[in-house]
């Protein structure tokens, strides 16, 4: 149905839009705005192609320079800005395709503004014509407004054209989207994909983009793995010392089970918390010192102290998430850790969340109410 068409009722609001405002400006004013709209489009493509240069040049010279700066983050409690920082620096150390996509931001912006400057100094240098004098023969006002309006037509063409190359890198890019299902049920987009944009893509389409859409997914999963690292890998002073005063003596196995007692017992689970996030779509954010202070968080906040505390008496520790049993049947988002053991060469888990309610330290049946999807 026509009206259930969203892509092709854009569209013709966008083709007969450009119409009437070409009909309203008149044929010389529109064609200067159709020559100036070309103009933009092209200084838009040259910047593009400039700052992509660019940044793939600089990309190397940037990540070693991230490199450098995460290695020399001061040790202690930072503030939460200056915290937020090093972990963009540490993604962008990390994640090349990222690297590149923000330095194009930077960069775009200066190359666009010099390519324009460029423009208009040798539009400036052009010595203008004399104009000719004579009487001002007034042209019909209706042959102008129908040039100003066919001017106007090709225009809005052109610019439902772009649209649809939007839609379809958007598709490509996201083929599960909602924009996806508009696009499915759209005869205009439907047939321009399959006429224009599909062979003009060609091998890129078919070879380049599934790499391309791969490597930018293997990113984000790193990314949201990656999320925490740089956040808690500074150690407070006082939280270290409170964890070596808890887990003083002893092997691998002990200190970690000393940590995960004192966790699982004097931090409180946050009931508030959860009911912001499911009843207002609240999320309240916290830090290892938040929880440490308020003694009040939820699985997520239990595991990342407990990894800032094993770490400051020398632990490997590892963050998961994954689901949890709900205790009635089903399961839910839920996060734990698992601690490594050289004495038994092997990773242990533990959950100090359920540590109240029982005893969840390399239980035999762990795997059986804990579902591991994620290592952060």
């Amino acid at each position: 149905m026509l009206s259930s068409d969203a892509i092709t009722l854009l569209l013709l609001a966008v083709i007969v839009l450009s119409a009437l405002r070409g009909a309203v400006l008149g044929t010389r004013r529109t064609a200067a705005g159709v020559g100036t709209m070309f103009g933009r489009l092209l200084l838009s493509l040259l910047g593009m192609l400039a700052a992509l240069l660019l940044a793939a040049w600089a990309s190397p010279y940037v990540q070693d320079w991230a490199d450098r700066t995460v290695l020399a983050m001061p040790d202690g409690d930072l503030p939460k800005w200056q915290s937020a920082g090093y972990t963009l620096l540490s993604f962008t150390a990390d994640f090349s395709l990222l690297r590149l996509a923000l330095l194009f931001l930077l960069i775009y912006p200066f190359c666009l503004m010099v390519l324009t400057l460029l423009g208009r100094w040798r539009s400036s240098a052009v010595m203008e014509l004399p104009k000719k004098k004579g009487k001002h023969r007034r042209s019909s006002v209706f042959l102008d407004r129908v040039g100003g309006a066919g001017l106007g037509l090709a225009a809005g063409a052109w610019r439902g054209l772009l649209v649809l190359a939007l839609i379809f890198v958007f598709v490509s890019l996201w083929p599960g989207s909602p924009i996806s299902r508009y696009a499915e049920t759209s005869p205009a987009y439907r047939y321009t994909a399959q006429n224009v944009f599909q062979p003009a893509a060609g091998e890129w389409m078919n070879k380049k983009l599934p790499v391309l859409t791969a490597s930018a997914a293997a990113e984000l999963d790193g990314i949201l793995r990656q999320k925490y690292d740089v956040i808690d890998r500074n150690i407070p002073a006082d939280i270290g010392e409170a964890a070596n005063i808890i887990a003083e003596t002893g092997s691998d196995r002990e200190k970690a089970k000393d940590l995960y007692h004192w966790v699982g017992t004097r931090i409180q689970y946050d009931y508030d918390k959860v009911s912001d996030y499911e009843n207002k779509g609240v999320w309240h954010e916290q830090t290892p010192r938040d929880t440490y202070d308020t003694r009040r968080g939820v699985c997520i906040d239990y595991a990342r102290l407990y990894a800032v505390m094993a770490r400051s008496v020398g632990l490997q520790v590892r963050v998961v998430t994954g689901l949890g049993a709900d205790g009635k049947g089903g399961y839910g988002s839920h996060a734990w850790n698992e601690v490594y053991i050289p004495e038994e060469d092997r990773w242990i888990e533990l959950d100090p969340t359920w540590a109240s309610g029982g005893n969840w330290f390399d239980r035999k049946d762990f795997a059986e109410t804990h579902i591991k999807q994620n290592v952060l």
